[in-house]
């Protein structure tokens, strides 16, 4: 590897740790809202999943029996998960290192190192 890949290189690496550090100083007290699909049910969660609230609107007490206001509750929660999690996997989708997206490379590690094994 020559000195300028290095270089580069370093770069990305100073890059994906400053947009790694903005991130998880606002994740904390990003909100992220999820409604179910009939509107019986909106939860919102902090970019930590914690959950900040739920509304059921009034209409679901006439509409809805209490097991599957339950599990539309639970259903609505992990929507509003997955829009937390979302955000951190466009992050790091978002950032490379040495042309590798970060996410790529957290999810299979091997995929990058094979790539130094030789032969490739």
């Amino acid at each position: 590897m020559d000195v300028d890949s290095l270089r580069r290189i370093c770069g990305d690496m100073v890059a994906a740790m400053t947009r790694a550090a903005e991130f998880a100083e606002r994740a904390p007290h990003a909100e992220y809202e999820a409604t179910s699909p009939g509107g019986e049910v909106t939860v919102r969660v902090s970019g930590a999943k914690e959950l900040q609230e739920i509304w059921i609107d009034t209409r679901a007490k006439r509409t809805v029996d209490n097991l599957t206001l339950g599990e539309l509750v639970t259903q609505t929660i992990r929507a509003a998960e997955l829009r937390a999690d979302d955000a951190r996997a466009q992050l790091l989708d978002g950032t490379s290192i040495g042309g590798f997206a970060v996410g790529d490379v957290l999810r299979d590690p091997g995929q990058l190192l094979s790539r130094f094994q030789p032969g490739h």
